[in-house]
């Protein structure tokens, strides 16, 4: 995945979305299905919107684009002060 994809990608999932519900989407536990139900249940998003963002974050996860799409969500000018925060304190946790 290059930086334009990842900058695709992160448009599909939406920033707030990405950092809001990252660790949740990176426990391998979870399932794709219960991940969209959930995000259904939590954002109220029609299932092929969540489908898509659950798989593009999970797709930047394994693809190891976490550290680098969080930098993205920081260096956003349209994100507010709260997301570009809390993607701040996550930086590290996903650090390669």
């Amino acid at each position: 995945m290059n930086d334009e994809q990842l900058q695709r990608s992160l448009q599909s999932i939406g920033k707030a979305c990405f950092v809001k519900y990252l660790d949740t989407f990176s426990n391998p536990q979870i399932s794709n299905e219960d991940l969209v139900d959930y995000l259904i249940a939590q954002e109220s998003y029609k299932e092929s919107g969540a489908r898509t963002r659950v798989t593009q974050t999970r797709r930047i996860i394994r693809e190891g684009r976490t550290e680098d799409a969080l930098h993205m969500v920081m260096s956003s000018l349209r994100i507010d002060d709260q997301t570009r925060d809390l993607a701040r304190t996550m930086i590290g946790k996903w650090e390669t």
